[in-house]
């Protein structure tokens, strides 16, 4: 398990290198779920999620996040929307996914307010449809201004409660936020970082 003690005993360069491969690894998941977001936004949802490690680690928009009809941010969902969140779960399920990692704020969940699913609370659907929920709140950094110092605090706290998250959780583990671009990324890249298999099988440490 990763600690504090582990993190301080880490050398520099050390820490500029395990850095850099997050930060690599945090824009090719953009850029996936970027691709992603169009994809589905045109009509296109024989794909919902993408695998960041195979068959353990993946990210997935909100539900309807980029539907054709329903989609937008936080826009509010009427309740004719319920079949199709109900569809969504579904194919999630088909995924093999048993877990989730959420990172929705309030905000996030609001949209589903009016939906007849969990008394409007879409993470308590979920949990009772046997997803296991790891809920770590971080608000979308793009709809708020925060101090870069602060923001990258926030940043390195919320990933290392994911993290422990999902060392407990039964796999494969959905990450979520909204668009899986600002938030979801960057958690999912660390984790990828110091959990995804190597060549040889070893994992990445932050003592490596």
């Amino acid at each position: 398990m990763v600690t504090g003690k582990t993190q301080q005993s880490q050398s520099p360069s050390g820490s500029t290198v395990l850095e850099n491969c997050i930060e690599e690894k945090r824009l090719e998941i953009k850029r996936e779920m970027a691709a992603l977001g169009r994809r589905i936004a045109n009509g296109d949802d024989s794909e919902l999620l993408h695998w960041i490690i195979p068959n353990e680690l993946a990210c997935a928009h909100r539900p309807l996040r980029y539907h054709p009809q329903y989609g937008g941010s936080r826009r509010p969902l009427p309740p004719e929307a319920t079949s199709l969140i109900e569809e969504w779960t579904e194919l999630i399920k088909v995924e093999g996914i048993r877990s989730i990692i959420s990172l929705w704020h309030d905000e996030d969940i609001a949209p589903y307010r009016s939906l007849p699913l969990g008394n409007g609370n879409l993470l308590a659907y979920l949990g009772t449809l046997g997803f296991f929920i790891a809920r770590h709140e971080y608000e979308d950094p793009r709809h708020k201004r925060t101090p870069l110092t602060q923001a990258r605090q926030k940043l390195e706290c919320i990933r290392e409660a994911a993290l422990k998250s999902y060392d407990q959780l039964p796999k494969p583990v959905l990450i979520q936020c909204s668009a899986g671009e600002d938030r979801s990324a960057p958690v999912a890249a660390y984790i990828s970082a110091l959990r995804a298999p190597r060549d040889k099988g070893a994992r990445v440490t932050l003592a490596d």
